[in-house]
């Protein structure tokens, strides 16, 4: 297990599981934000690693970014940090070469969110709730969550949660469409591992190519897309593991993977 200071991060079974580990509220930092890049970068770099879970030791994934972490900073030095925490940290998830997913539980605020909503998918416990507390804590607004909240559940709904800072509970992000699916809490961390299991025994090769073919063409015209999409499957209908899983369902055996 590599050590780290405010999380931690270990890897079995084709699973790399980052852990946030801040007590008592996981509060976001640099120092985390800073480990939390190297963390995937060590996921990512590793071939034993097929997919990674993000989750939050104790009560909840995090209560956010540590606003005594903010107290002397100036616009530039806010800047600095936003960059780095919402800019750089997103585009590092989106890049990954394989899946990740978000095991909430408790509460996420602010910056947690920021965090789960990166991932590819969020399993959420019946006890979960997601809120956006920046305009009535810090009188501004909740940064990338602007982005995020829109294109997950549209303007109107989005509105509601950044203007007020209400938290959402669980079952409502799940009917919305925020969460991949709502669990019973004492049933996180296995329907997390279940899931996580489940991706890995699908070809490294598949997942990274339709993982990639999401978020390019997320913002495209449509006019795009088809072309985009057309290259994306021939390039990866020629891979070994393309021909082999056509090979394996024709004689209906499981495929061996090779991972190119």
């Amino acid at each position: 297990m590599t050590e780290f200071q405010t999380l931690k991060y270990s890897a079995a079974n084709m699973i790399a599981e980052i852990t946030l580990d801040r007590p008592p509220l996981n509060l976001i930092d640099d120092i985390l934000t800073h480990e939390y890049l190297s963390a995937l970068d060590l996921a990512d770099a590793d071939e034993n690693v097929r997919v990674i879970i993000l989750k939050g030791e104790g009560r909840g994934l995090s209560g956010g970014v540590d606003l005594k972490f903010l107290e002397s900073f100036g616009p530039t030095e806010m800047k600095d940090f936003l960059s780095l925490f919402y800019i750089k940290t997103v585009e590092r998830v989106r890049a990954l070469s394989k899946p990740i997913i978000c095991a909430v539980q408790g509460y996420a605020r602010e910056g947690a969110c920021t965090l789960a909503f990166a991932c590819d998918m969020i399993i959420a416990s019946d006890d979960a709730d997601f809120g956006y507390p920046g305009v009535p804590n810090l009188a501004a607004p909740p940064g990338m969550h602007v982005w995020h909240l829109q294109k997950l559940i549209g303007r109107m709904k989005a509105a509601e949660l950044i203007l007020t800072g209400d938290p959402m509970p669980a079952a409502q992000a799940d009917q919305l469409g925020l969460i991949t699916r709502m669990v019973p809490r004492e049933d996180l961390y296995s329907e997390t591992r279940a899931l996580a299991t489940k991706l890995t025994k699908l070809s490294p090769v598949g997942l990274k190519s339709a993982r990639e073919l999401m978020y390019r063409v997320e913002d495209m015209a449509f006019k795009q897309v088809p072309p985009t999409a057309l290259d994306a499957m021939a390039v990866a209908f020629a891979s070994e593991d393309s021909r082999e899983a056509r090979k394996a369902y024709i004689e209906k055996r499981a495929p061996v993977w090779k991972g190119r």
